[in-house]
C-alpha cells in the first residue's frame, strides 16, 4: 500500500444530538467537542464512574453482531457505524464524542442528522498531516454466500450487489464513486431496514428494543411499510454502513467489490488492510 496525507480536521465548536438506541432502547445524549491534532476518534462514556474513553479502531472492535461495537474490557460504545460515515463524509480525523449510555442513538435510522449537528458544528483544519492508504494489492475475503474485496483505484468506489429472498428487495446493485456532496445527498439519508418476522426474536435477544418506524424501514409479509426515500434505498444503506465501518482504518483509496456483505466482513476486511498496511 501507498500512504498519501491531507491535513487533519476537528470540529470548530461543542455542539450535542439526542435520540433512542436503536437496539438497547435508552434514550441517549452525545456531546462533540473538538479535539487536538492526532487525537482521533474518542468515545467518551461519561454516565460512568471513571469516564472510560474508548478509540474509534480496528483494534478496538468487540461485536459485529447487527452492528459495529467498539469497546475497551467491559466497557462497550454499540452502533457506531452511522457516525463514522458522517465523520468520513466530513473528513473529521479528532473529535471527542461524550456518550451517556452504551449505545448511539438511531435518530431516524440513516446518517442524515448527524450531517446536520457537523454542519452546525463547522469544520476546522489543523496542523499535521493525516494518513490516506491507498489500495496496491487485491485484498479480498469470501464466505458461501458472501464476498468483499478491495483493489487498486484511483479514486474511492464501491460495488455493491445486495440480495435478498424479499420480493420488495430481490437483487439491488449500486455502483457509486465517493465524493463529500453526493454522499450526503445520495447515500447517507438512506435508512436501515428490518423484517417483521424476526422482531419478536431479536427482541428476545435483546436487540431492536428502540427500532420504530420512525428510525427504521419495516418489511412485512410481500410490503414495505413505510415510504422509501430512494427505490433502492436497501444497497444505499449497506454503502453507508460499509463507508462507516471502513473510517475505523482512517481513510482509504481503493475500489470494493461487495456481494451480501455486512458489519463481520466489513471488520475481517479492516483487520487485512490494517495488518498489510503496517
Amino acid at each position: 500500500m501507498d500512504v498519501h496525507t491531507r491535513s487533519q480536521n476537528t470540529i470548530k465548536k461543542k455542539v450535542t444530538i439526542k435520540g433512542i438506541g436503536l437496539h438497547s432502547g435508552n434514550s441517549v445524549k452525545l456531546n462533540f467537542i473538538p479535539a487536538p491534532p492526532n487525537t482521533g476518534i474518542i468515545f467518551k462514556r461519561i454516565d460512568l464512574e471513571d469516564q472510560p474513553q474508548i478509540k474509534a479502531e480496528v483494534a478496538n472492535v468487540t461485536s459485529t453482531k447487527r452492528s459495529t461495537t467498539i469497546g475497551i474490557r467491559d466497557v462497550k460504545v454499540k452502533t457506531i457505524e452511522h457516525l463514522m460515515a458522517a465523520l468520513r463524509a466530513f473528513d473529521i480525523d479528532n473529535i471527542l464524542i461524550e456518550i451517556d449510555s452504551d449505545e448511539l442513538p438511531a435518530l431516524d435510522g440513516s446518517a442524515i442528522k448527524y450531517v446536520e449537528v457537523l454542519r452546525k458544528a463547522g469544520l476546522k483544519s489543523q496542523d499535521g498531516n493525516k494518513d490516506i492508504i491507498k489500495i496496491k494489492n487485491n485484498l479480498f475475503i469470501k464466505s458461501e454466500n458472501t464476498y468483499l474485496g478491495i483493489f487498486p483505484a484511483d479514486k474511492f468506489k464501491i460495488n455493491y450487489l445486495l440480495k435478498y429472498e424479499h420480493p420488495k428487495i430481490g437483487t439491488e446493485y449500486l455502483e457509486y464513486t465517493f465524493d463529500k456532496k453526493s454522499f450526503i445527498e445520495e447515500i447517507m439519508p438512506a435508512r436501515t431496514f428490518g423484517f417483521a418476522e424476526e422482531i419478536e426474536e431479536l427482541k428476545r435477544n435483546g436487540l431492536a428494543l428502540g427500532g420504530s418506524l420512525d428510525n427504521a424501514i419495516l418489511l412485512k409479509d410481500d410490503k414495505v411499510v413505510n415510504k422509501l426515500r430512494f427505490k433502492d434505498e436497501f444497497v444505499r444503506h449497506k454503502v453507508l454502513d460499509l463507508v462507516g465501518d471502513l473510517y475505523l482504518n482512517g481513510p482509504i483509496i481503493g475500489e470494493i467489490i461487495a456481494i451480501r456483505s455486512g458489519h463481520k466482513d466489513n471488520h475481517k476486511i479492516n483487520q487485512i488492510i490494517k495488518k498489510r498496511g503496517t
